[in-house]
């Protein structure tokens, strides 16, 4: 179907619901708020059919498309080597990996699982939580013996540090040691736009960074890496979840079925 043929069928869906469904530039289109409901609604509707037709088929085989969104962290660290065994033993579903790490619109993007760290912000959208993991400052040999261990939080404006660069400031680091906390916003950042490339900058003696126990766990057991300012607490606790727009009670059987592999296989601990 071509887009001038989509862009018919839903002027005339607006015009006998008599709402705006898109709003339209020439650029792009947006979902209106009753656009987002209408295809909140309608994919459950979809959802609930699909549930139905695998209800009568033999063995209730989950399959089909699922379309997932996860950093190229997670998916590196706990999906990709669960991926084969899931594959073995449901070959009746497909699944499409994007992978980013910045937050998208699941509905634009026709996402039907994100893995997402941090708070949820979203109310549409149903969580089942992944585990939780912890940050830790390092570096790698290389640099310290070039500019130095900061031993307190004030010196590291005096370093280079590194951080992801689809947030548009520069975010907050916060420590605390018993009574006292200190919170700092670096200047002197490079930024790139995903974890794993942190950690190749990392280890490759370029800077300080901030990451997931999970990253850099074999790289300090090798000594590639080491902690810095272990004394100090990193407020930076991260909370993984998989989400997925709808409600819990109606969920497509492939997708529930992706869901509790997850919890079963890819949860971090």
């Amino acid at each position: 179907m071509t887009p001038s043929a989509v862009s018919k069928l839903i002027s005339r869906l607006e015009k006998r619901l008599g709402v705006r469904l898109l709003n339209r530039s020439t650029r792009q289109f947006q979902l209106t708020s009753e656009g987002c409901q209408f295809y909140e609604q309608g994919i459950q509707i979809l959802n609930d059919l699909d549930e139905l037709e695998q209800s009568v088929t033999a063995n209730h085989i989950p399959r089909g498309r699922i379309r997932i969104h996860t950093s190229f962290s997670y998916w590196t660290h706990f999906l990709l080597p669960c991926i084969s065994l899931f594959n073995q033993r449901y070959p009746e579903i497909e699944l499409e990996a994007h992978l980013s790490d910045e937050v998208i619109n699941l509905v634009e993007q026709r996402i039907d699982v994100a893995i997402r760290t941090g708070p949820l912000k979203s109310s549409n959208l149903v969580a089942r939580s992944l585990g939780s993991t912890y940050k830790q400052y390092v570096c790698s040999p290389v640099y310290i013996e070039k500019y130095g261990c900061p031993e307190h939080p004030d010196k590291l404006h005096e370093h280079q540090l590194l951080d992801v660069s689809y947030q548009r400031q520069n975010k907050t680091w916060l420590f605390k040691k018993a009574t006292q906390e200190v919170s700092l916003t670096p200047s002197k950042v490079l930024k790139v736009n995903h974890g794993e490339a942190i950690l190749q900058l990392a280890l490759a003696g370029a800077g300080i960074a901030q990451l997931n126990e999970f990253q850099i766990r074999n790289a300090l057991q090798q000594k590639q890496l080491v902690k810095i300012l272990e004394d100090w607490n990193i407020h930076a606790s991260e909370e993984f979840h998989a989400v997925w727009i709808g409600h819990d009670k109606y969920v497509p059987n492939r997708v529930r079925t992706f869901l509790d592999f997850l919890v079963e296989h890819a949860s971090i601990n």
